[in-house]
């Protein structure tokens, strides 16, 4: 602390030099221009001073008090220690005194609950001997219950669909020999329908083509011929332009001949082919249709549908015999 005394006193000692230089240098040149600022300046380093001055003041109050200070708080640390050891005693002498007391109220209480839950064991075990028999009568009593609602909701379906089976059996045979007879009818259709409509669109569209293609030939050919005329010599290719020319004709001739020869033969042959074609398909759909008519006859109950059975069967031949007829 001393010198940390003497530091600041010589802090405060350069700095009033220093200040008292630095007014008299400033002084000399500013003394007639600048009064008030060297008043000011000079009021500014004497407070430098006194705050230097207190400073040092505080410092030496410092170190005047440090040692009592020191003393006191040495003092306290041991008076709190000493009470501190005083306390640990103490709770040391009453935990002992009290521990035998805690232990035998501790082992006393564990005791009560052991019997506690050994009574409680033994009512649980008597209340379910007592409540076993009547539980399980009761379950037994709503299996059986359960048992007789099954057997009763069997009973009841298979009653419904022993009474819906003939009708259900009735319905769907009709249906069955309904569409069977549909299609009979729409293969019979179909099979007339292209029969008619084949000859005439396959012809007209061949011999259209046909025309087309032997028109073009001619025009080609003739394009030709005018070609070697121009091209030719007059005198020197006279035999080579008569060759030419009776070669373009009996080309022209050839496809008159294949055109014409298209058009007779494409008619035959188309229409035997989609009419041979169509009875195939339509004789196809008949024997299907029979063997369903059949299967659904021989499912149905022999006795109670004999009459519907007739009725079908000459339905069905007559229906037979109207497209074997219309193919024909």
């Amino acid at each position: 602390m001393k010198k940390l005394t003497l530091l600041v006193l010589s802090a405060a000692f350069g700095l009033s030099s220093a200040a008292g230089f630095a007014a008299t240098n400033a002084s000399a040149p500013a003394a007639a221009s600048a009064p008030k600022a060297k008043a000011a300046k000079i009021h500014h380093a004497k407070k430098g001073v006194k705050k230097v001055e207190a400073s040092a003041q505080k410092a030496q109050a410092a170190d005047a008090s440090a040692p009592a200070k020191k003393a006191a708080k040495k003092h306290h640390a041991k008076k709190h220690a000493a009470k501190k050891v005083d306390a640990s005693a103490q709770k040391a002498q009453a935990a002992d005194a009290s521990a035998p007391a805690k232990k035998a109220a501790k082992k006393h209480h564990a005791k009560k609950h052991a019997a506690k839950k050994v009574d409680a064991s033994a009512q649980k075990a008597q209340a379910a001997d007592a409540s076993a028999p009547a539980k399980k009568a009761a379950k037994k009593h709503h299996a059986k219950k359960h048992a007789a609602k099954k057997v009763d909701a069997s009973a009841q379906k298979a009653q419904a669909a022993d009474a819906s089976a003939p009708a259900k059996k009735a319905a769907k045979k009709h249906h069955a020999k309904k569409h069977a007879a549909k299609k009979v009818d729409a293969s019979a259709q179909k099979a007339q329908a292209a029969d008619a409509s084949a000859p005439a669109k396959k012809h007209a569209a061949k011999k259209h083509h046909a025309k087309k293609h032997a028109a073009k030939k001619v025009d080609a050919s003739a394009q030709k011929a005018q070609a070697a005329d121009a091209s030719a010599p007059t005198k020197k290719h006279a035999a080579k332009k008569h060759h030419a020319k009776k070669h373009a004709a009996k080309k022209v001739e050839a496809s008159a001949q294949k055109a014409q020869a298209a058009d007779a033969s494409a008619p035959a042959k188309k229409h035997a082919a989609k009419k041979h074609h169509a009875k195939k398909h339509a004789a196809k759909k008949v024997e299907a249709s029979a063997q369903k008519a059949q299967a659904a006859d021989a499912s149905a109950p022999a006795k109670k549908h004999a009459a519907k059975k007739h009725h079908a069967k000459k339905h069905h031949a007559a229906k037979k015999a109207a497209p074997a007829s219309a193919a024909n």
